[in-house]
């Protein structure tokens, strides 16, 4: 007859080589998905493989009366318990982790175990004094005990989560498995104190080896299964979730491009058959970037949801908002009863755009410029109408601004002769030398009568529509993101060609550069500057750079950090049109300013009663006290010249001495000239009179 000593030694065995190849199934798929509840879990059938292994080791040093010195014995009964006592906790952290799906603090998991080292320790020790059936109790009941325990709970726990669906079977198998475990545990303590305290023995005992071993297949292929079933679901809601974002914009999570594309094209072909008609509005934000430089990313993206949240509270049912690009919006009415319901839905949404945004602690307003297209009438497909609505957009932002444009069939024209002119404009840059050429106006020093500088005005000789005056191509420049090119290249053909005249007899000639606020926006436009005026030689003193009065004001600490960084380069700066944008007198104290140029607009009024005068009385009485220099610009006629000085001007420009000329003709002028007998023929061709 087989001896149960022998059934349970073998089965103890059994149950660590399960143990082990369930730690190894589990930390191989750790190693592929990278769940950390599955390397614990890992860890906690180790750590029953070790218990079961030094139980049967135990159970061999008592029955075989092997020469083993008892402190090995007793350390071998120590790690085995410890081991125990470890796979119920290490057990009840992987739970603990599949439900909150958050690790538990590293030093409380060390604490822990120690702690539980450490109880072995004494279970083991002052065990030694009881008599063998009571030790049996205390070192395997415990351990029995808090096994038992930690697998009802972990059972528990795996049931009440949801990492996977609540119907999945392999999380079902696994909690169901964990449970019958736990009570074969638990059943085991009854048997040890059944056994040692009622009838002694309890035969069965060690027949019950073959559902452990169940119970582990149980559990692992409950493992195997659950976590397959789980990577399935992540895949799906990956898959998913890649087709979301495929169609939805991921900062306000509404339709993007190709959402509105697709159900455009369903809108269009469900109305055609009905005779019903279909509206585009495509929305963009009037100086949205200013926002988002000014306050940073991160604030510009918070307002954007804002837009679009207040933006789909308007819109009803059947519409459709989309986020077509970074600050453009685009909205579908799949139903339009009439142009007139058209325009109150366009100022309803400009009207909404108006009223103000609360943004770090602040009120920040916005406007809108809007478009519009509508089926049939403006387009058949979807592309079309989008087209064509962005179109309108745009020719609603160049006329004023926060307000709608309905497309006509001449914008269309005009867009294409946009896109022809900005590929024009694009090779004339690149062409060295080319189409693109300096004209220069001379500033008059009427004190001394003499030439104390020259204005920088760029010029396009366009091959097929002549002479074109930045007027008519800036705007283009700014919009295509050739601004700053081009501002660099005026920058430095004007410092080379001044300097030429400066080496030939002219050297105290200065000269003036308009910089554009793309320009000034730039973070290396110091570095740019201080390039071409080493590369052109032109002294730092000898070069004034323009900028507006709306770009001085505009971000007031990064233009004071820009401004002194040109004045330690040695760089003059000019407020150009001043009156004209802001007029706050603050700056003007606080900026590193050399010269005020009075706008065109005050001096063409002076002597006609329209306020004129006081105005630019006022700017050069302010000149002159903060010690600036002032240059009136426009001055075309000797009375306004002669006003101009009665009221302390000292410099001017203007055709009353000379109109913009080319370059070789301000250089002979420069250097040859006669400045008397220049402003006596130039009032002679515009009045008249000798």
């Amino acid at each position: 007859m087989i001896s149960s000593t022998l059934v349970i030694f073998t089965s103890n065995l059994a149950q660590a080589l399960g143990a082990i190849v369930l730690a190894m199934i589990l930390a191989g798929f750790h190693r592929t998905y990278g769940r950390r509840y599955l390397l614990t879990w890992a860890w906690s059938w180790w750590a029953f493989c070790v218990s079961q292994a030094g139980g049967a080791v135990a159970l061999l040093l008592y029955f075989s009366h092997l020469g083993v010195p008892p402190p090995l014995r007793l350390a071998i009964s120590t790690a085995g318990l410890a081991a125990g006592y470890w796979q119920a906790v290490l057990l009840l952290f992987g739970t603990w982790e599949v439900v909150t799906e958050k690790a538990l603090p590293a030093r409380l998991r060390t604490t822990v175990l120690a702690g539980l080292a450490l109880l072995a320790v004494i279970v083991t020790v002052t065990s030694l004094g009881f008599s063998p059936y009571l030790r049996e109790v205390a070192r395997v009941g415990l351990r029995l005990l808090l096994q038992g325990v930690a697998f009802v709970v972990a059972s528990w726990g795996v049931w009440r989560s949801h990492r996977a669906p609540v119907s999945g079977i392999g999380r079902r198998m696994v909690a169901f498995s964990f449970l019958l475990f736990g009570l074969h545990q638990l059943h085991y303590l009854a048997i040890v104190v059944v056994q040692n305290f009622v009838t002694g023995s309890l035969s069965y005992v060690a027949y019950l080896s073959p559902f452990d071993f169940l119970f582990e297949a149980l559990i692992g292929i409950g493992m195997v299964v659950w976590l397959l079933e789980d990577e399935r679901q992540r895949v799906l809601a990956t898959a998913d979730r890649i087709e979301h974002l495929a169609y939805h914009d991921p900062l306000t999570d509404l339709p993007n491009r190709n959402l509105l594309v697709q159900s455009l094209r369903g809108a269009l072909e469900r109305a055609e058959p009905r005779g019903e008609r279909v509206a585009v509005l495509f929305l963009d934000l009037d100086r949205f970037k200013i926002v988002n430089e000014s306050l940073g990313n991160r604030s510009g993206d918070e307002l954007l949801r804002s837009v679009a949240e207040r933006l789909r509270t308007s819109l009803g049912g059947t519409d459709l908002l989309a986020r077509v690009a970074a600050d453009e919006f685009a909205v579908l009415l799949p139903a339009v009863e009439g142009e007139a319901a058209l325009c109150r839905m366009a100022e309803k949404l400009l009207a909404i755009l108006r009223l103000p945004f609360a943004l770090q602690g602040r009120e920040i307003y916005l406007t809108a410029s809007l478009g519009i297209s509508r089926f049939p009438e403006d387009g058949g497909d979807a592309e079309t109408l989008l087209k064509r609505a962005e179109i309108a957009m745009y020719r609603a932002k160049e006329t004023r601004r926060d307000d709608y444009q309905i497309f006509t069939a001449s914008m269309d024209s005009n867009t294409l002769e946009q896109l022809a002119l900005e590929a024009d404009l694009r090779k004339a840059l690149a062409q060295e030398p080319g189409e693109l050429v300096l004209f220069y106006q001379p500033v008059l020093d009427s004190e001394r009568r003499v030439l104390e500088g020259v204005e920088a005005l760029l010029r396009w000789r366009h091959p097929v529509r002549g002479l074109m005056t930045p007027g008519e191509f800036l705007w283009l420049a700014d919009a295509s993101g050739l601004a700053v090119p081009l501002d660099l290249w005026v920058l430095r053909q004007a410092c080379r060609e001044v300097q030429e005249w400066r080496v030939a007899g002219a050297s105290e000639l200065r000269l003036a550069v308009n910089l554009s606020p793309r320009s000034f926006q730039q973070p290396d436009l110091l570095q740019r500057i201080q390039g071409v005026l080493a590369e052109t030689g032109l002294p730092p003193f000898s070069l004034e750079l323009e900028i507006t009065e709306t770009l001085a004001m505009h971000n007031a600490g990064a233009t004071l950090g820009m401004l002194r960084g040109l004045k330690d380069l040695g760089v003059r700066i000019a407020i150009d049109d001043f009156g004209t944008g802001y007029s706050s007198l603050s700056y003007l104290t606080t900026f590193p300013i050399d010269t005020l140029k009075v706008d065109r607009s005050f001096v063409h009024t002076l002597g006609r009663g329209h306020g004129g005068e006081e105005v630019a009385a006022a700017v050069i009485a302010l000149a002159v006290s903060l010690g600036l220099g002032v240059i009136a610009e426009g001055v075309e006629t000797r009375e306004q010249w002669r006003w101009l000085e009665g009221l302390g001007c000292d410099r001017f420009q203007g055709y009353l001495f000379s109109p913009p000329l080319p370059a070789f003709e301000c250089r002979e002028l420069i250097l040859h000239g006669s400045v008397d007998e220049r402003i006596r023929r130039a009032e002679f061709l515009l009045t008249g009179t000798g």
